[in-house]
């Protein structure tokens, strides 16, 4: 009879548990919901999805954008998640574009430095030129050297090496 108590308890308390688990799943759902609300209302109020994607095409970057707008970088990618596919692909060709962009103002930036300003100036143009490369890599990105390397000299010295010659 006490065996049967016990487990009356234990599978109580399993009903308790989950009964609790499913709560607390509930409790975050709701919490996130209310958080992507307020995402994009802080986005509507920043213009809307366009006006966030032309900022990025003129060079802001991702974290410097959602502080803008008081998020957090890892809701700003939610939202473009929340987005699908359509809004992804145009955050990849806002990012681009912002490549485009910073290559852009490395000439201004150089054009306009003072020489008591070089210094800081190539650390703006490098910065820049970096990032470019990282958001529009095909432009910008370093460009792969191939892999193999093939030495014509010595393969020739070879096969005169290996060539019998006769003296008549």
């Amino acid at each position: 009879m006490a065996t049967a108590k016990k487990k009356a308890q234990t599978l109580a308390e399993v009903a308790d548990n989950i009964a609790e688990r499913q709560m607390n799943l509930r409790e975050k759902a709701a919490i996130a919901r209310k958080e992507a609300s307020e995402v994009n209302k802080k986005i509507h109020r920043a213009g809307g999805e366009s006006a966030i994607l032309d900022k990025l095409s003129q060079g802001d970057t991702i974290l410097s954008l959602a502080r803008s707008m008081g998020i957090s970088h890892t809701a700003f990618y939610d939202w473009i998640d929340r987005g699908g596919a359509e809004r992804a692909d145009a955050l990849a060709r806002a990012r681009a574009r912002g490549g485009r962009s910073l290559a852009e103002q490395t000439i201004e930036i150089a054009d306009s430095a003072s020489p008591q300003e070089a210094q800081v100036a190539k650390l703006r143009v490098d910065t820049r030129r970096w990032l470019a490369s990282k958001q529009a890599p095909d432009e910008y990105g370093d460009k792969q050297q191939p892999l193999v390397s093939i030495d014509l000299g010595s393969m020739a010295l070879d096969a005169l090496r290996k060539r019998s010659i006769t003296i008549e």
